[in-house]
């Protein structure tokens, strides 16, 4: 292929919870936004990827929740045209690979697409991209094409495919025969020696070929997400697709809706280093190590510890005489558990779930559209926040039912408006915003606005904020 016949449109899925790597990982920042390999989040790491002239401006699938997380991280490294579209509820990946399809043939743009989770590594970006040009040469013919990843081990973890031992469809292109989803490590072994692969969950087709096979098996999943991106609405750099569509969506993988059914179905076998994050021990396999075999990452001393992941983000954590162990300590949790076990870290995400504990949704520090706040103390009757209001901007108009709020200004000016009434506080000055009573904080100043706000009130959640007006767009 020459570069005037490639083109292919990537749709990255950025909707995962990834309640393996809690407490790193929260609802409302779960990994693919997180700088778990470096100085760029898995996000960013799935578009630079990309970035090459075989690709056109990737599409984006997120969770309403997300947006600006989305925009801000691909606005950093240069993706300033990016189509996001956002998810009112998360439906698996058939329902986005669907939206995708149908927004490529309503746009009439390219035919071939690539679709990528956006929180997986991948170690050699140029083999990747010569087993995409190997998989569009297939998406050409029709077929719908899933990249395999040769096993470097017998993993419990990832998904495997079993092909058929034949080679057909040309080139590296096999007919798939069967899924299996995460086996126990002795089926993992056995499927090993059966040559069997693990299932990339990277797919490769022509939008045309992949609609007219989920209209053929999931004809009402194709009409909903059809219906659903009809009645979207543009925001901004986002389109919101219909919620009261969407929400009937059956909540299926592409996997088992199209590939498992379909005649159409191949894999290609790669030669690229591959995982999906998807728990601390995948995370520990393909990270540097020091000399005794130990991902140590903050401010940590150890003695005599050896094949472990262990991570501060603000205190001292130290270590002695253990092994095989993960430990995480950030400013409001610590986990610790068997790095050999790391998959059951999910039992405790559950039970904390059930307990509706804030640490399984909330970060220390959560980043908005006008700065980040960071959460200092958390009791029954009060909380405490730190603000950081970037230059220029500012918060929603908004009141709140079940709580007051008290401002102290630690650094910079702060424009507020309380009950209709706008007036400034300095350094050291402060006011009270009561119950039920229409408020913004702006930094209309070209420095950052540093506040000190106590809650008092019975409930502190984000839904008791009844917005008035905001320029981003939130409800």
């Amino acid at each position: 292929m020459t570069k005037k016949n490639i083109s292919i449109t990537p749709v990255i899925l950025a909707g995962g919870a990834g309640t393996r790597l809690w407490p790193l990982s929260r609802s409302e920042k779960p990994k693919q936004f997180l700088n778990l390999l470096g100085k760029y989040s898995l996000l960013q790491l799935t578009a630079l990827r990309i970035k090459n002239y075989i690709f056109a401006d990737p599409i984006i699938i997120a969770g309403e929740s997300h947006r600006f997380l989305v925009a801000e991280q691909l606005n950093m490294i240069g993706f300033k045209k990016c189509k996001i579209i956002l998810e009112p509820f998360p439906r698996n990946t058939a329902a986005a690979v669907a939206v995708a399809a149908i927004y490529l043939e309503k746009k009439n743009l390219h035919n071939n697409m690539l679709i990528l989770s956006a929180d997986h590594y991948i170690g050699n970006i140029k083999n990747f991209r010569k087993s995409v040009n190997v998989a569009i040469n297939h998406a050409n013919q029709n077929k719908l094409v899933c990249l395999g990843i040769k096993p470097s081990y017998a993993s419990s973890e990832f998904g495997y495919i079993l092909y058929e031992k034949t080679r057909s469809e040309g080139i590296l292109g096999r007919s798939i025969k069967q899924f299996i989803e995460k086996p126990s490590r002795k089926l993992a072994q056995n499927l090993i020696s059966k040559k069997a692969l693990w299932n990339s969950g990277i797919f490769c087709f022509n939008y045309k070929t992949i609609l007219e096979e989920i209209e053929a098996f999931e004809p009402t999943l194709f009409k909903l997400t059809k219906k659903a991106l009809e009645k979207s609405k543009s925001d901004r750099d986002f389109l919101r697709l219909d919620k009261n569509i969407f929400k009937k969506v059956k909540s299926i993988s592409i996997d088992n809706s199209i590939f498992e059914n379909t005649k159409k179905a191949l894999v290609v076998e790669t030669n690229f280093a591959w995982s999906d994050l998807g728990t601390y021990n995948a995370l520990w396999k393909i990270d540097k190590k020091d000399k005794n075999n130990n991902i140590i990452k903050g401010d940590i001393i150890t003695d005599n510890v050896k094949n472990s992941y262990i991570l501060t983000d603000k205190n001292l954590v130290s270590v002695s005489n253990l092994n095989n162990i993960i430990l995480i300590a950030t400013k409001d949790a610590v986990m610790a558990a068997n790095l050999n076990k790391s998959e059951s870290i999910k039992t405790i995400t559950d039970f904390l779930n059930k307990q509706k504990r804030i640490e399984l949704v909330e970060h220390p520090i959560a980043h908005r559209p006008w700065g980040y706040y960071e959460n200092i103390i958390s009791e029954k009757n009060y909380k405490v926040k730190k603000l950081f209001i970037y230059p220029g901007k500012k918060i929603s108009l908004q009141e709140h039912k079940k709580r007051s709020e008290h401002w102290i200004v630690i650094s910079g000016k702060a424009r507020v408006t309380r009950d209709g009434k706008v007036f400034y506080l300095l350094k050291n000055q402060s006011t009270y915003i009561p119950k039920l009573t229409k408020h913004r904080l702006e930094n209309n100043t070209r420095k950052p606005l540093i506040i000190i706000e106590v809650q008092t009130g019975s409930y502190f959640g984000e839904d008791d904020i009844k917005r008035f007006d905001d320029e981003y767009g939130r409800k």
